[in-house]
């Protein structure tokens, strides 16, 4: 079964990568696809949507490291010495700062297993609550945030009530999808989350993907292989 994430046809891509300190963070019921929403200073107000249920409640696999290693190409220095706010990306084969789950070697994809959005044991809805928790407590914690900018002049955020509407969402690979999300498929171009705390010295990550997505991508374009 497809998963059935909607977006405006047609949208402008504007990937990226925000950077700041975390102030506030719940999971949002809304319609059949929940995401975790979370408050960012980064130089002026933004908003992180993390997916965290499917349509159907059982298609998003994630990887939760809470300590995790900078491996491969990633180098998240730059981003937490860095301005807070949000940074344009490269995406492609050339892809300039992009992450990607498959190329990177960030952590192993195959380990990614369904973790239950809410309920009383580990999920990932409290897996995020007590970190943002701790990130809140913690005065040298920042959010380093890879995925898709959004942002609409003329709107309050529905979640946090500031404004203008803006932050990130895809938080998640984007990357060997077939149909109707084969438009979103790039190399370089997952989304990721990551919390820093103690100055730099802890790093939780989150890396998220849906089930329907290959493993087996073209390098240049990010369309399922076979």
């Amino acid at each position: 079964m497809l998963h059935k994430r909607r977006k405006p046809p047609g949208a402008v891509r504007h990937y990226g990568v925000l950077v700041g300190s975390v102030v506030d963070g719940f999971e949002s019921p809304d319609g059949a696809s929940p995401h975790y929403e979370i408050r960012v200073d980064g130089g002026g107000d933004y908003r992180i949507a993390v997916n965290v249920r499917s349509v159907d409640q059982s298609e998003v696999l994630a990887y939760f490291d809470d300590q995790f290693q900078q491996a491969g190409t990633l180098d998240l220095a730059p981003y937490l010495n860095g301005d807070p706010g949000f940074q344009a990306l490269q995406t492609g084969p050339s892809g300039s700062g992009g992450l990607d789950y498959l190329r990177d070697d960030l952590f192993p994809v195959d380990a990614m297993q369904p973790i239950p959005p809410a309920g009383s044991g580990v999920s990932l809805k409290n897996l995020l609550d007590a970190n943002i928790e701790r990130a809140k407590a913690d005065l040298s914690a920042m959010v380093v945030a890879f995925g898709e900018f959004f942002e609409d002049a003329g709107q309050v955020d529905k979640y946090f009530g500031f404004q203008p509407e803006r932050g990130i969402h895809d938080i998640h690979m984007m990357q060997g999808n077939r149909g109707p999300f084969a438009s979103d498929n790039r190399a370089h171009g997952d989304g990721a989350l990551f919390l820093s705390f103690n100055s730099g010295q802890e790093i939780v990550a989150l890396f998220v993907r849906f089930q329907t997505q290959s493993l087996q991508t073209d390098d240049r374009t990010g369309d399922p292989i076979g």
